[in-house]
């Protein structure tokens, strides 16, 4: 094959596969469909939660005890069987405005500034499926102790908010992949199964230990393990860099 036919021959060749990492890009970037089933399941859940015990809700619910040079809070039931229903659908809102203003301005910017299609998708997904649950937990649980019923909110709070950590865990990796960085991906599957083991630890002590302890010692050890995943390998790569 003479020369001339070779160039012709690799730029068609790299042409086609640039357009079929394109195509699968853009599939990947798709709707995040199991975001949408918990989302909407959750929020549906909300309200009928609401529903089903704003009746029984005092007309004033405290939402933070007077103590000495702090003054009581108070707000109305209709604020507090709306808050968390409306910050999910707030949530929602951000992420699908998020990824059109990304679209918008993919052309404009340079390429490395903006994350691609599938890592927003990526993103989304993981946020959409962990966070909605443990808003309803939270929701579910501060209108039941409001009306007067014995629930456990501390436990359930605490033990969702471990699966929350196990499942940022499981994710982190696919969202921020940093693969321009030496040894990234060895540290980041360490800490994945690091953040994992702190969301079960937390999420079974919570019926063992004081639910408070065990969910401030799984907040701060995930985030002290999510800044390790980043600050080690760009650390070893710095290193490594000659004097």
């Amino acid at each position: 094959m003479s020369a001339p036919i070779a160039r012709i021959y690799d730029r068609s060749t790299s042409t086609r596969r640039g357009a079929g990492m394109r195509v699968a890009e853009r599939r990947a970037g798709g709707v995040p469909w199991a975001a949408v089933v918990v989302s909407v399941l959750s929020l549906i859940a909300m309200v009928a939660i609401s529903w089903a015990v704003y009746h029984s809700l005092p007309e004033l619910v405290t939402t933070r005890q007077a103590r000495p040079g702090v003054a009581e809070v108070k707000v109305t039931r209709m604020v507090l069987a709306t808050a968390a229903p409306v910050a999910l659908v707030v949530l929602v809102a951000l992420m699908a405005g998020s990824s059109l203003v990304a679209e918008r301005l993919r052309g404009l910017v340079p390429p490395a500034l903006l994350a691609s299609p599938a890592a927003q998708a990526r993103s989304a997904k993981a946020l959409l499926v962990l966070l909605p649950p443990f808003l309803l937990v939270v929701h579910g649980g501060t209108l039941l102790r409001s009306a007067g019923h014995d629930f456990p909110m501390e436990v359930a709070v605490a033990a969702a908010l471990g699966l929350l950590v196990a499942g940022l865990g499981h994710a982190l990796p696919r969202i921020h992949p940093l693969r321009f960085v030496p040894g990234a991906e060895r540290a980041q599957r360490f800490g994945k199964h690091l953040m994992m083991a702190v969301g079960g630890c937390c999420a079974v002590g919570a019926f063992f230990l004081p639910p408070m302890f065990v969910s401030v010692a799984a907040a701060f050890a995930a985030g002290a393990i999510s800044l390790l995943m980043v600050l080690v390998p760009l650390a070893m790569m710095r290193s490594r860099l000659p004097e």
